[in-house]
């Protein structure tokens, strides 16, 4: 004999045998969507979200989301890209703050207005480092070595978040860096070790790696609260800087995408940031789960914008003509 199960009891069996039920699909004109990752294969972005789009598929997700990765110009050529795309679901963009940088620096007419948010997925903090031989320890030293006759040569990529990470830092405390541009993470760290400069911004991974008995002083990290792998190390706030950093990343849609078609990914990248698989890459990466819907992440993007817009015309780097 059989028996049919209606909706809310076959969702009961499936809490109860510890299923999940693919996530009510959207009516999208596809069976793969693409999920542009502008940036390289193997980047710590690239492994997130292909982490998050391997659970979405595992939960069921239609359509299947396939990760194709569109780098160059910092991010900017996938953007622009995934921008141009049909708003119809069948393309989805990874974005963090690069969005705003390029923005502001005039690389992209894009800005987070010209493409629809969706959800705000995952936060990053990094952590503010100086050379073992530096004359401070903490970040009132710092602060206090920056505003001496000598100063701190701060070392950041220009107009990327490592570039804006000191410019926060400098518009709460009035301290100005002397601000020494390298290209990435990799010459940052080296010019930190041979002492061309004194300070930088670096990853949990690589700073892990160095502290210690290493040539790497850790001064604060930029995350709320202090790091369960690194319960040593005191946040900014706590030395008396009124500012929480973190990399944010996101995903949005072409401009124009429906409501439905919007909470669609909404719903299906929430539910994929609770598998157990995801939870372990986030924390190898240094990276926690920051949720934000649609509305909250629009007006997470309005906010962020207008901070990083100021900033930057104080410093005399904002480039647009709005």
């Amino acid at each position: 004999m059989r028996f049919a199960i209606s909706l809310p009891v076959a969702a009961m069996v499936s809490v109860c045998l510890g299923l999940s039920l693919p996530a009510a699909a959207a009516d999208l004109p596809c069976l793969t969507a693409r999920l542009i990752v502008p940036w390289g294969s193997g980047s710590g972005t690239d492994l997130i979200f292909r982490a998050l789009a391997d659970a979405a598929n595992r939960g069921g997700a239609k359509p299947r989301l396939e990760v194709v990765n569109l780098s160059g110009e910092e991010g900017v050529r996938g953007t622009e890209t995934g921008a141009r795309a049909r708003p119809d679901g069948c393309t989805v963009l990874a974005v963090h703050q690069s969005l705003m940088t390029s923005y502001i620096a005039g690389t992209s007419k894009l800005n987070w207005n010209t493409l629809t948010s969706v959800a705000r997925l995952t936060r990053t903090p990094v952590v503010v480092a100086a050379g073992i031989e530096a004359a401070f320890k903490t970040m009132p030293e710092m602060l206090e070595a920056a505003r001496g006759p000598e100063g701190v040569k701060a070392g950041s990529t220009e107009g990327l978040a490592s570039h804006f990470l000191f410019l926060l830092i400098a518009d709460r405390t009035g301290a100005a860096f002397n601000q020494v541009f390298l290209e990435g993470m990799r010459e940052r760290l080296n010019a930190l070790l041979d002492g061309t400069i004194d300070v930088t911004e670096l990853n949990q991974a690589i700073a892990r790696r160095l502290t210690g008995e290493g040539p790497v002083r850790v001064l604060a990290v930029t995350s709320a609260d202090r790091l369960v792998d690194s319960p040593d190390v005191p946040t900014l706030r706590e030395q008396g800087i009124d500012l929480v950093f973190t990399i944010d990343r996101g995903v949005m849609l072409p401009k124009g995408a429906k409501p439905e078609v919007v909470e669609h990914y909404s719903t299906l990248f929430e539910a994929a940031l609770g598998d157990p698989r995801v939870t372990a890459l986030l924390r190898e990466h240094g990276t926690v789960e920051g949720y934000l819907g649609p509305k909250a992440y629009a007006g997470y993007w309005q906010d962020s914008f207008a901070e990083w817009r100021r900033v930057a015309k104080d410093a005399g780097l904002y480039k647009p003509n709005d």
